[in-house]
C-alpha cells in the first residue's frame, strides 16, 4: 500500500521532473512569498505614517484599478512578445518598486502618496505577470501534465499566504517596513534571475495587427466559445457573492465570537482548506471538469450559511476551509482547461479578459454591501449572497457546452517538452 502511494505521489509530482518547469515553479514559490507580504507591509506603512482606513482603502484601490488596467494590456503584450521576457521585466519593475518603498520608508518619505504610487507600479507589473504565467504553461510542461503543473503553482501561492503574512508580521515589530520591503524586493529578483534561466521561445502573436484588434480578438475567443462565457458569468458572480463573507464576516466576527482574533482563526482555516484544495487536485482529474468543478465551487456556500444560520464559530472555521478548498479545485481545473484547450497563440488574452471580469465584480459588491445591508439587513444579504454563490454554479452544469469540456487522458510518463525556439535575447 505504502509503495502504491509512493509511486502514485511519483506521478502526482512529474512535473517538476521537466527541468525549466523545476526552475518556474522555484522562483515563483520565492515570488509568491513576496506577494503575501505585500498587503500587510502595505497596511503598516500607511498606519506607520498616520493613515488611517481611508488611506489604506485609497492604496489599495489604486493598486487594484491599476492591475486590472494593465492586465488586459498584458494580455494583448504577452500574446505578442515572448512571454518570459514580460515576466521578467514585470517581475524586474517589482523588484525596483518594491527596493524604492524600502528606501523611501528608511528614509522618512513614505507618504501615503507615495505609497500609492508604488502599489499602483506594482499592480500594474503584477498585471502583466499573470496574462503572461497563465500563458506560458503549456510550452513548458504540454498539454498532458498542466492541472498538476497548475495545482503545483496552487499550493505555494496557498502557502505563501500563510507563510507571508507571518514572516511580514514577526519582521515590522523588529526591523520596521522597510526591512519587509527590502526582502519583499529580493523575493522578485529571485524569480528574475529563474526566469532568465528558462530557454527562449519566439512569440506567437500576429504582429501585423493593432492592438485594439487584438483584444477584439481575444474576446471574439470567449464569445464564440460558451463554455467560457457562461464560467466567466458564473465566476464574476460568485466573487460577488462571496465579498459578502468578507465584509460581514468580520463585522459578525466582532459581535459574535470576540473580535479580530476569532476572525484571525476563520482566515487561517480558509489557508489550511486551501492548501488541501492543491493537495487534492493534483491527484483528482475527472472526466468532465468544468462540470465537477462547478459543482464542487457551489459547497463554497457554506461559510454564508453558517453566519446566516448563526452557528458556533467552529462551524465557521470549517465551512471556510471547505469554501477555499473548494475554489482552489475550481481554480486549478478551469485554469488547466484553459490552457489546454484555448489555442496557445491568444491563452494570454483570453486569461487577462478571464481575470478581468470576474475579479472586478468584488469591488462592485464591497461598495454595494453596506448599502444593501441597511435595506434588507444582514440576514437577506448573507442569503442573497449565498444564492449568487451556489445556484450559478449549478446552473451552468446544464449547459451542454460546458458538459462537452473533457478532461485529458492520464499519461503513465510525461510529454516531451516542445523544443524551444531560438530567439535573440
Amino acid at each position: 500500500m505504502a509503495a502504491t502511494a509512493v509511486i502514485s505521489l511519483h506521478q502526482d509530482l512529474r512535473p517538476l521532473r521537466i527541468r525549466e518547469f523545476r526552475i518556474f515553479w522555484v522562483g515563483h514559490a520565492v515570488s509568491c512569498l513576496g506577494d503575501g507580504m505585500v498587503p500587510l507591509v502595505t497596511a503598516f506603512a500607511v498606519i506607520g505614517q498616520g493613515g488611517g482606513a481611508v488611506e489604506l482603502g485609497t492604496v489599495l484601490a489604486v493598486g487594484m484599478l491599476c492591475r486590472l488596467v494593465a492586465t488586459l494590456i498584458g494580455g494583448v503584450v504577452a500574446d505578442r512578445l515572448p512571454r518570459r521576457r514580460v515576466m521578467a521585466c514585470a517581475d524586474g519593475v517589482r523588484c525596483l518598486s518594491q527596493l524604492s518603498l524600502g528606501v523611501l520608508a528608511a528614509t522618512g518619505h513614505g507618504s501615503a502618496l507615495v505609497l500609492a504610487v508604488g502599489n499602483a507600479v506594482y499592480g500594474i507589473a503584477a498585471g502583466f505577470h499573470g496574462p503572461a504565467s497563465k500563458g506560458l504553461m503549456p510550452s513548458l510542461v504540454g498539454k498532458e501534465l498542466l492541472q498538476q503543473a497548475a495545482a503545483l503553482q496552487s499550493l505555494v501561492r496557498s502557502a505563501s499566504m500563510i507563510a507571508g503574512p507571518v514572516v511580514a508580521g514577526m519582521l515590522i515589530p523588529l526591523v520596521g517596513t522597510k526591512a519587509v520591503y527590502f526582502l519583499d524586493s529580493g523575493t522578485f529578483a529571485v524569480n528574475f534571475v529563474a526566469l532568465l534561466m528558462l530557454p527562449a521561445a519566439t512569440a506567437r502573436g500576429m504582429r501585423g495587427q493593432s492592438f485594439a484588434a487584438d483584444l477584439v480578438q481575444g474576446w471574439s475567443e470567449i464569445v464564440s466559445r460558451r463554455w467560457v462565457a457562461a464560467n466567466l458569468v458564473v465566476h464574476a458572480l460568485w466573487n460577488f457573492g462571496m465579498a459578502v463573507f468578507f465584509v460581514l464576516g468580520p463585522v459578525l466576527a466582532q459581535q459574535r465570537f470576540g473580535g479580530a482574533a476569532a476572525w484571525g482563526v476563520v482566515s487561517a482555516g480558509m489557508a489550511v482548506g486551501a492548501l488541501v484544495g492543491g493537495v487534492i487536485a493534483l491527484r483528482w482529474r475527472p472526466r468532465l471538469p468544468l462540470v465537477a468543478g462547478n459543482l464542487v465551487l457551489a459547497a463554497s456556500v457554506l461559510p454564508l450559511l453558517t453566519l446566516w444560520l448563526e452557528l458556533p464559530m467552529a462551524w465557521v472555521v470549517v465551512a471556510a476551509a471547505v469554501g477555499d478548498c473548494c475554489m482552489i479545485l475550481l481554480n486549478t481545473l478551469w485554469d488547466a482547461t484553459l490552457q489546454r484547450v484555448i489555442p496557445e497563440q491568444v491563452l494570454s488574452r483570453v486569461s487577462s479578459y478571464d481575470f478581468l471580469l470576474t475579479v472586478v465584480s468584488m469591488p462592485l459588491a464591497y461598495a454595494l454591501i453596506g448599502p444593501l445591508t441597511e435595506q434588507i439587513g444582514t440576514s437577506g444579504v448573507l442569503l442573497a449572497g449565498a444564492a449568487l454563490v451556489a445556484v450559478p454554479c449549478v446552473l451552468v452544469c446544464l449547459l451542454p457546452a460546458v458538459r462537452g469540456i473533457t478532461g485529458p487522458q492520464r499519461a503513465v510518463e510525461p510529454a516531451p517538452r516542445p523544443e524551444a525556439t531560438a530567439e535573440a535575447v
